[in-house]
């Protein structure tokens, strides 16, 4: 869209944010994500008019996918739900370009996700509830005693720290794309179909977990 802010020329900076610029780009050369006119464009390109700051999001982006790697955090799958719920909630598609393979190739239970977008939460699983529940409480800034509680009891407590800063990241990255590119996904058809395709059989379930923010 016209008002995404263009991706500015490394020429304008010098010193930590030259540097911060250029990893940046680095690393999105290494994702296949620079063009051929050797720019990123889109929500990075846009953040690169503050370079540092578009270096320290994208790498606590990385942190927080990596983070389901470890055994004393949340899992690769709680992270995805996150994308599931949020999206849902807030009528976007705006991160499920990508995430609805992802969270299929984490683990996380298709019917889970039909149930979800389908307004059937009676038919989560117990688990999948109380995450459901916690990211909202987290996203709307009303976390109860109890729901924290609960949450450290099953992640521990550094991960009950992380995972409710990834909850928070979430929220940010949706935000920023949202407001500095106005993009909005795919239409609700285009995923529902998907979902359709993959309960069916028609499409493999995925196991290549895609790169994106």
């Amino acid at each position: 869209m016209a008002r995404t802010p263009a991706q500015p020329d490394r020429s304008q900076f010098g010193g930590e944010e030259l540097q911060s610029y250029d990893a940046v780009m680095d690393r999105e050369r290494n994702r296949g994500g620079v063009g051929p006119d050797g720019k990123i464009g889109g929500y990075y390109g846009a953040l690169l008019n503050s370079p540092t700051w578009c270096f320290h999001i994208a790498s606590l982006g990385r942190l927080v996918r990596l983070a389901g790697d470890r055994p004393d955090t949340y899992s690769h799958a709680d992270r995805e739900w996150v994308d599931q719920v949020l999206c849902k909630d807030w009528g976007t598609n705006v991160v499920m370009g990508g995430h609805l393979e992802d969270a299929l190739a984490r683990g996380v239970r298709l019917e889970a996700i039909r149930a979800l977008r389908e307004g059937r939460e009676q038919d989560l699983t117990d688990d999948e509830r109380q995450l459901t529940e916690y990211i909202r409480q987290v996203s709307q800034g009303r976390v109860t005693d109890e729901s924290f509680a609960a949450m450290k009891e099953r992640l521990g407590e550094r991960g009950v720290v992380e995972y409710t800063a990834f909850i928070t990241f979430l929220v940010l990255t949706m935000r920023l794309i949202q407001a500095l590119t106005g993009a909005t996904g795919p239409a609700d058809a285009e995923i529902d179909q998907k979902v359709r395709q993959y309960a069916s059989g028609e499409r493999p379930l995925p196991t290549a977990v895609h790169i994106g923010a």
